[in-house]
């Protein structure tokens, strides 16, 4: 545990020293501060065309921050493998990555130190977002609940991508290769959901269980169940256990 919390304090020094930290931030907010604009616009306009009280139905957390939320997963699915892509890949480079796991510190835990340290700089980065939701609470009422259940979707999201990007940044020593096989498993995930339409009754069914979008979109939409969330966690613990693996191989090369 120690080791852990040792790389992790390294790793987020590394972290917010480096401009490609801030460059993937800069470009997350950057899409998503565009797109929360045109939602708000087009809401705006759709109250402005109504005469007379709106229905019941028509809830601005459902119009503007699920479509938000749901556009987000293909947003950080970009943004991710830049975040990742340097973790084990610049170690490798810089040949610092012998030193650690010739260390007293396992590979377990330099890998788990790494995860905790880009999830908290995750965590972050949600903690900032949340400042599209407040800033329309202050003139409007909102769903809080649909909107937690969307976060906690977030949450369980991130930590699934984060460690299939760090995976990914074991592969190989060039970052943009890291980067490019980070986003690869991620599209993979993500349009899986999409081939269910040609598959038969058995596969979609499959198909589903294994579709990232499928399991946040249930989120996003308030729908909170636990098999949602154990796939998340499965997932991330899947690839960090590959990670664990990918770093152990290196002692027999």
């Amino acid at each position: 545990m120690r080791g852990t919390l040792v790389i992790a304090r390294k790793e987020l020094r590394q972290l917010f020293s480096s401009p490609i930290a801030y460059v993937a931030l800069a470009m997350f907010f950057v899409v998503n501060g565009f797109l929360f604009y045109a939602l708000v616009g087009a809401y705006t306009l759709q109250v402005l065309q109504m005469q007379g009280t709106p229905p019941p139905d028509f809830n601005p957390t459902r119009i503007i921050f699920t479509p938000l939320y749901q556009d987000m997963t293909f947003v950080l699915m970009l943004v991710v493998p830049v975040l990742t892509m340097r973790l084990v890949s610049e170690e490798d480079r810089a040949r610092t990555m012998e030193l650690l796991v010739t260390s007293p510190v396992t590979n377990s835990a330099i890998l788990l130190g790494k995860y905790v340290a880009i999830v908290l700089l995750f965590g972050v980065l949600l903690l900032i977002s949340a400042v599209m939701p407040l800033s329309l609470a202050l003139i409007g009422r909102l769903d809080w609940g649909l909107l937690g259940s969307t976060y906690v979707g977030l949450v369980l999201l991130g930590a699934a991508f984060l460690s299939i990007g760090l995976f990914a940044s074991t592969l190989n020593e060039n970052q943009i290769v890291s980067a490019a096989i980070g986003f690869a498993l991620l599209l993979l995930f993500y349009v899986v959901g999409f081939a269910q339409q040609a598959a038969g009754t058995g596969a979609q069914q499959i198909l589903t269980a294994l579709s990232i979008s499928a399991h946040f979109s249930n989120l996003a939409s308030g729908i909170v169940d636990t098999t949602d969330a154990v796939y998340f966690l499965s997932l991330a613990g899947f690839f960090l256990f590959l990670g664990i693996v990918a770093l152990e191989s290196r002692r027999w090369r």
